[in-house]
This record gives structure tokens, C-alpha cells and sequence, in this order.
């Protein structure tokens, strides 16, 4: 970061102020950079948990496509009769 980068004035509550220059002394960070390191971090977070999401639903569909594919299968191999399944199994 440089003193060329944009500026930005922001109002904060007193108490997280403190909580914020608190941390950046802890971690040897200025202010600013303390600042621009948490919301670095948020925004990583936010995008890993949306992959995360992405590769739960697609699990998900998978297990789904194989569960219809054996209903299908007990429909046929039953003549058509269907039997219902415990709630535990999916």
C-alpha cells in the first residue's frame, strides 16, 4: 500500500476503534494496515465458503441422482409397487 492509494474517511464506534488499535499493536501493523488485513481476510473467507457451498450442493446432487436411480430400480424390480423408505436412509 502507498500513500497513492485512495483515501477513505470512516466513522467507527469509540469502542472498536480501540479494539482495532489494540490488534494492530499486537500485530505490528499500522492502523490502515490492520484495517485493510481484517477485511483482506473477510472477503477470502466469504469466497472459500462460497466454494465450499458450490461443492456441497453438487455432493448433494450426486447422492440425489443415486437415490432416484435405485427408487427407479426398486419400482421396476416390484412391478411397479413402490415401498417406502425410512427417513434415516437419506
Amino acid at each position: 500500500m502507498t500513500r497513492g492509494d485512495p483515501h477513505f474517511r470512516l466513522r467507527l464506534p469509540e469502542d472498536l476503534k480501540r479494539e482495532i488499535e489494540t490488534a494492530a499493536r499486537a500485530n505490528s501493523r499500522t492502523i490502515t494496515s490492520e484495517v485493510v488485513y481484517r477485511l483482506e481476510q473477510s472477503f477470502a473467507r466469504s469466497s472459500t465458503y462460497q466454494g465450499g457451498l458450490v461443492e456441497e450442493i453438487e455432493a448433494i446432487r450426486v447422492r440425489l441422482a443415486y437415490v432416484q436411480d435405485l427408487l427407479q430400480k426398486q419400482e421396476l424390480s416390484t412391478g411397479g409397487q413402490k415401498i417406502g423408505m425410512p427417513k434415516s436412509t437419506l
